[in-house]
């Protein structure tokens, strides 16, 4: 703690996410991730990136959430701020069509060849600090042969 304050210390930091740049929905996916708060719970997201139509220029696009793949543990850095995660990659997401009424919309299924961003983030506490960790990577949508 800072003297004087009873505050903990808020430290930022970068985190790195590495994929194969390839993601295909409904699909296993594995990341593996570094530069993280030390044990700290983690949560994935991907979203298309505000480049795309109807997310930057007309609409608000929200991040799709994604959990652990069956059978692994639950998404954890280590003590060392590490970690290689398994899941399954989101089919859609859902694009806001009203700003001041967030429940409006429709969902939209990723496009193949389409750029989307892997988002990570995890906080961790101490008593004499909180680390928040986050970072991004890019991936492109490829969609299986039908």
């Amino acid at each position: 703690m800072r003297a004087g304050s009873n505050k903990p210390k808020l430290i930022f930091m970068k985190a790195r996410v590495v994929s194969d740049g390839i993601v295909t929905p409904g699909q296993l996916q594995t990341i593996a991730l570094s530069h993280l708060p030390p044990r700290a719970p983690l949560k994935v997201f991907i979203e298309p990136p505000p480049t795309t139509p109807e997310c930057g220029e007309k609409y608000f696009c929200d991040p799709a959430p994604t959990s652990p793949a069956p059978g692994t543990p639950p998404y954890k850095s280590s003590g060392k701020g590490r970690a290689l995660l398994t899941f399954v990659m989101p089919q859609s997401y859902f694009v806001e069509t009203d700003f001041f009424k967030p429940e409006k919309g429709f969902v939209q299924n990723f496009a193949n060849g389409q750029a989307v961003h892997i988002d990570v983030q995890g906080v961790s506490r101490t008593k004499k600090a909180k680390r928040v960790g986050f970072g991004f990577g890019r991936a492109v949508v490829q969609l299986p042969p039908s």
